[in-house]
Parts: C-alpha cells; sequence; structure tokens
C-alpha cells in the first residue's frame, strides 16, 4: 500500500441537522438533478458565498444619495 497515492475525496463527510422543510426541499430538488445531497448543499453554500461577495450594503448620506456602507 505505501506505493500507492490515496485517492483524493471531493467531499468531507459530515453529518448536519436541517429543519425537516428544508431537508424536503433540498432532497426533492437532488432527486429532479439526479445529484447527493452532499454536492447540492456545496452548491448551494457556494453560490450564497458569491452573492454575499457581490451584495453591497448601501447607506443614504445627507443629500439623500445612496453609497456603499463603509
Amino acid at each position: 500500500m505505501r506505493g500507492k497515492q490515496k485517492k483524493r475525496q471531493k467531499f468531507k463527510r459530515t453529518t448536519i441537522s436541517l429543519p425537516y422543510d428544508l431537508w424536503e426541499s433540498l432532497r426533492i430538488e437532488s432527486i429532479r438533478k439526479n445529484t447527493s445531497m452532499g454536492e447540492l448543499i456545496a452548491k448551494k453554500l457556494k453560490e450564497l458565498e458569491e452573492l454575499r461577495q457581490k451584495t453591497v450594503i448601501m447607506q443614504v448620506d445627507e443629500e439623500g444619495l445612496l453609497k456603499p456602507l463603509e
């Protein structure tokens, strides 16, 4: 076994607790898209992180105009 390299896994297994309605909607979506629950959750988390990076919190300045929150 020393000569062989270990196959690197795409994901690390973990257990999470989800509300039933969220679990059910994710389960239905994973069946429709024919993907595993782990891949679907990882994709959703990645999309959420990308959305957070694109989102800018705005505030109203003295003139009533919107500007990015500093």
